[in-house]
Parts: structure tokens; C-alpha cells; sequence
């Protein structure tokens, strides 16, 4: 269990507890594949102990740096999330579903790892990209994007002409036919 993202709640009272967490690159670095190079965000905890069932309201900002899917340079990217997780007690095994975690009733902890890097990772656009400036251009490395240039429709058919009047081609296109 990782104790830097942790919630002693044992010896709480009945009520509203807050915690304040630091994000920093140790947490990504202990998830790999996320694509997540790095970062930093504060996690705002507020931690409503009751009788059977206690309620997590999690609220994280800050920024990661991540792989731009534009460019490929780094880019960082601004994270915000709000959230709330139930904690639910049983002595029989439950799976944990994404707002529900099953505890023993004798656990007396509860580590929030998984849930923050989860919610940071959840947060992220689907089109991971620098943004634009006031006209509407990427920020992303110029060079970079000229490497990846979309061809125009002008250049399309020069090349498609070519490639027409190339007889390599057309012994490829009646190989293609005869393969049909």
C-alpha cells in the first residue's frame, strides 16, 4: 500500500475531514503505458466518515506532460477533475466498481493511489495536442509539422499521375488483379 496518497480514517470521528495531497512525477512513474511523462496537481480530500457507508469528494488540479499526438514533442496539458467515491464495508469480497470501494470492516486505511492517477488520466482530452495560439495555429514545433504535412489535393494528383504513366506500376496493379 502507498502511504503518500493515504487516509488514516480509524481513529476519525463521525463527520467531514479534509486532506490536502501533492501530486508529483512519482505517482506517473509508478503507472507505466499511460503515455503521462509527468507532472504536478493538488488533491483537495474531503473525507465524510459514517456509520456503514463514507464518501470521498476528490478535487484535483493541476498539469501533466504528455506526448503531443500532433507533433510528438512534450506538451502539458491542464487537469481538472472533481469527483466522489463511496467506501462501503463488508467482511465478503466485492470487486471495487469505479465510484464504490468495498473495505474490510476492520481496515482502517484508505490508499487513494489508484483513484487520483485514474481521475488525472480520465481527465485528459482524447486528442492529446499543444494548443493554439489566438488565430487558431497549433503551438506545436514547426519543423515537426512540416515533417508531417498533409499533401494537398493539387500534389495528390501529381503523384497519382506518375505513378499512372510508370510502367513498375502497372505491373504491380495486374499482379493486384490476378491476386483478386
Amino acid at each position: 500500500m502507498n502511504k503518500t496518497y493515504s487516509i488514516k480514517f480509524g481513529g476519525l470521528a463521525t463527520g467531514v475531514h479534509h486532506f490536502d495531497f501533492k501530486v508529483d512525477d512519482t505517482l506517473f512513474e509508478m503507472f507505466e503505458g499511460s503515455g503521462i511523462k509527468g507532472g504536478s496537481a493538488d488533491v483537495a480530500v474531503d473525507f465524510t466518515r459514517g456509520a456503514s457507508v463514507s464518501e470521498v469528494r476528490i478535487k484535483i488540479t493541476g498539469s501533466v506532460v504528455t506526448e503531443c499526438d500532433r507533433c510528438l514533442e512534450d506538451c502539458t496539458l491542464p487537469v481538472s477533475y472533481r469527483g466522489l467515491l463511496l467506501v462501503k464495508f463488508s467482511e465478503e469480497p466485492h470487486e471495487d466498481d469505479g465510484d464504490i470501494i468495498w473495505l474490510n470492516p476492520a481496515d482502517t486505511e484508505i490508499d487513494l493511489t489508484r483513484y487520483i492517477y485514474e481521475s488525472i488520466v480520465l481527465s485528459l482530452p482524447y486528442q492529446r495536442v499543444h494548443p493554439s495560439d489566438v488565430h487558431g495555429n497549433p503551438l506545436c514545433n514547426p519543423d515537426m509539422l512540416g515533417r508531417f504535412r498533409i499533401v494537398s489535393e493539387q500534389e495528390f494528383d501529381d503523384i497519382a499521375s506518375h505513378v499512372e504513366n510508370d510502367e513498375r506500376w502497372s505491373g504491380l496493379e495486374e499482379l493486384k488483379k490476378n491476386m483478386d
